[in-house]
């Protein structure tokens, strides 16, 4: 009997052993989920040994073949860098004068247990004789997190490029959700601010005429459509707008000018390291969940590819993008250079276990391969080409990355680390 117990306790003993040491290695795709994927549909790559070789564009090597060796020439080749992506990845914003003005349409106050106010706002743009507007929303704290007492200072803030159906600003109090937990984000002492990708252009092939870029195009006086490969779209129309509700954000005595961040998921990813890139104000970027065109390395060809993204989506990437389709090899830049494009600012890149769309391990080793960047600007980054564990966030200097266990998705638990994130580094700034 005793024997028996002793061989039952070792049994437990090393499961326990076992499950300990599992939980402590790196995130590898679930053989299964491979296998089930692979079969259907079969042109799209699932399997890690079938990742065709590649090497990636030298973040540091300019278009003259010179090398960047110090943190004053990195200007001029980040100004190359950014080029490259208007050329042929996310196309060149027009260049028009414009004004910009903010109606409160909406206020509600002293809800989460009195620690809020809400407003919705109109956003007008005004070009010429042309005028085209989308709502935000934003919640501005107004009680100390500890104390309970009135806030007398800032608060830093997140911009939410939305991707959802837009909430109104009651339902966003009443009806709480992962995707955008307003509560949570107010309670740690945070101003949610919200923008919707479909008000600001719509998320679809024919919705050019109603959206910004054909405000834009009546603006210049061109035509319905706009020719041209390196012409703007979507993706780019929204971290435009994502600009513009960090215009509305400057104007309040609540936000603290320094500390605004974005985030965005999926589409919403991919748009907000592009808007990163083009506005440095934002002080932080967080993309979650945002695959192929976002954080993950082109020339992987892993899950969504170019071809099919550029094919279902031709409204997201300029036309040129397009004609890499099968040819990730030749693209003059890939997506870890985006991610060296926030340098030195923070970044923090999101994936989920089942979310191989995604391409879970080409959003990671962006991370890793823009670090060359960070580190010739003076700032530690994630280095490690290993996996970070399931449900662990991994952060070094001003760069931070998890897999969470689930499908492809924002929940509180991506906004919870997001966020852990952005008080680590602002605590040490």
């Amino acid at each position: 009997m005793k024997s028996t117990l002793r061989l039952l306790i070792l049994a437990i003993g090393i499961i326990v052993l076992d499950a300990t040491l599992q939980a402590d290695q790196p995130w590898l795709a679930d053989p299964t989920l491979v296998a089930k994927l692979s079969s259907s549909p079969p042109e799209f790559l699932y399997d890690e040994s079938r990742v065709p070789e590649f090497t990636l564009p030298d973040p540091l090597l300019g278009v003259n073949g010179t090398k960047v060796t110090d943190a004053a020439a990195w200007l001029s080749r980040r100004n190359e860098t950014m080029e490259l992506f208007r050329s042929h990845v996310y196309g060149r914003r027009p260049k028009l004068d414009y004004n910009v003005m903010f109606e409160v349409t909406e206020e509600i106050q002293g809800f989460f247990d009195g620690q809020a106010t809400g407003r919705a706002v109109n956003v007008t743009i005004a070009s010429g004789a042309e005028k085209y507007s989308f709502p935000l929303l934003v919640f501005i704290p107004t009680k100390n997190k500890l104390t309970g007492n009135s806030l007398t200072g800032s608060c830093p803030a997140v911009v939410h490029i939305n991707n959802h159906e837009f909430p109104t600003l009651a339902t966003a109090i009443t009806d709480q959700d992962g995707f955008w937990p307003v509560e949570n984000l107010v309670k740690r002492g945070y101003v949610a601010c919200a923008i919707s990708t479909s008000a600001i252009d719509p998320d679809r092939a024919d919705g050019f005429n109603e959206g910004l870029r054909g405000f834009f195009a009546k603006a210049a006086g061109a035509p319905s459509t706009v020719a041209g490969d390196d012409a703007w779209k979507a993706l780019s129309a929204w971290g435009w707008g994502a600009s513009r509700a960090l215009d509305y954000l400057l104007t309040l005595d609540q936000v603290d000018k320094d500390r605004i961040a974005l985030i965005g998921h999926s589409r919403g990813g991919k748009s907000a390291l592009w808007a990163a890139a083009e506005d440095t104000r934002f002080a932080i970027v967080c993309s979650n969940n945002s695959g192929c065109g976002g954080a993950a390395l082109s020339r992987r060809a892993y899950g969504e590819t170019v071809a099919r993204i550029t094919n279902s989506f031709p409204h997201w990437f300029c036309d040129r993008f397009a004609t890499y389709s099968g040819n990730e090899s030749k693209l003059p830049i890939d997506q870890h250079q985006l991610i060296a494009l926030i340098a030195p600012r923070p970044v923090y890149v999101t994936s989920a276990s089942d979310d191989l769309w995604a391409d879970p391990r080409g959003e990671y080793l962006s991370l890793v391969e823009a670090a060359p960047v960070y580190k010739l600007l003076g700032q530690a980054a994630i280095e490690t080409r290993e996996m970070a564990t399931l449900d662990q966030a991994r952060v070094v200097g001003k760069t931070g990355y998890h897999i969470r266990t689930g499908p492809h998705g924002l929940n509180e638990y991506d906004w919870e680390k997001y966020l852990d994130f952005c008080d680590k580094q602002w605590a040490t700034d």
